[in-house]
């Protein structure tokens, strides 16, 4: 009976000694496992895609301790596409994207988080870049490693405008100022659809060759409920104006990207333009553009 006695207060030290969690499952505990994302894009080998270390790693909890502690966390990926973690055990979504020279809102749901570009008093300010994304999920265990792999997609559309210049005569023209109405603002993160928010897209097109111009703009979209116009100010010899609806060409716009062919009648009697719709023809990423 004394040997037992004695034996008991050195258990008692002993379990005392230990951590919280060594041994013990109680609430009072904190578990936590490792996180390793690996990030690859999807996109067609004449395109550039952006760096790695560029692309960041947002992480919502969905159970666990998580949920209280962790608001608006990001991680980022390195050089080579891999982010790391420590996290506490849950289940979480995991959402990858780049901003490029967008403004990252509503982060505090992967449900409502979206990209959106600069505006300023109705118009776009900055030259939309490649956005990609991709949404995933999975559970951290105790003291384990959660692998994932983050299937990145491109958040843009493409649009090629092909403008060829007629009745020049003796005009020369130098290039062509642009803008473009109802061009989709922003696109969710986490499904890449697009917002309701539209601006007007300024762009400067020069020439390819003689009375020939082409430019290549992204775009998050288009917003076919609203004025689709192109606007054109021919700069050279004789300045003119010529403005066209797109609406039928950008109706049924969902591929990854478009060709579109215009024509501008010059004038030169009347001081004036005229443009008109050639043709139009809708290109999948990695089939390439019609060039001329």
């Amino acid at each position: 009976m004394n040997k037992i006695v004695r034996i008991l207060p050195g258990i008692f030290l002993s379990l005392l000694s230990l951590s919280s969690c060594d041994g013990l499952f109680t609430e009072d505990c904190i578990y936590k496992g490792y996180l390793h994302a690996r990030n690859g894009f999807h996109h067609p080998s004449d395109m550039g895609t952006p760096e790695q270390a560029e692309m960041n790693l947002m992480v919502f909890p969905l159970t666990g301790n998580g949920v209280a502690e962790y608001d608006n966390l990001s991680i980022p990926f390195n050089g080579s596409g891999d982010a790391y973690g420590t996290l506490h055990i849950g289940s979480y979504e995991f959402l990858a994207c780049n901003k490029d020279v967008n403004i990252l809102e509503d982060a505090g749901s992967a449900a409502t988080v979206r990209l959106r570009v600069p505006t300023e008093q109705g118009k776009i300010t900055a030259e939309q870049g490649y956005a990609y994304s991709s949404s995933v999920t999975g559970t951290v265990m105790t003291d384990d490693t959660l692998h994932v792999t983050c299937e990145s997609k491109l958040m843009v559309q493409r649009i090629v405008f092909n403008i060829t210049v007629t009745n020049t005569g003796i005009l020369e023209y130098t290039g062509i100022t642009a803008e473009l109405d109802g061009v989709t603002t922003s696109r969710y993160v986490r499904t890449r659809e697009k917002g309701s928010g539209f601006a007007t897209l300024p762009f400067t097109v020069s020439p390819e060759k003689e009375n020939f111009f082409r430019k290549e703009v992204l775009v998050f979209g288009i917003n076919t409920g609203v004025s689709n116009v192109i606007r054109l100010h021919l700069d050279g010899d004789m300045p003119v104006d010529a403005d066209l609806d797109l609406s039928d060409v950008f109706k049924d716009f969902t591929a990854d990207g478009i060709s579109v062919d215009i024509t501008v009648r010059v004038s030169p009697s009347l001081h004036t333009a005229s443009a008109s719709i050639e043709d139009w023809q809708n290109v999948e990423w990695g089939q390439g553009i019609i060039t001329y």
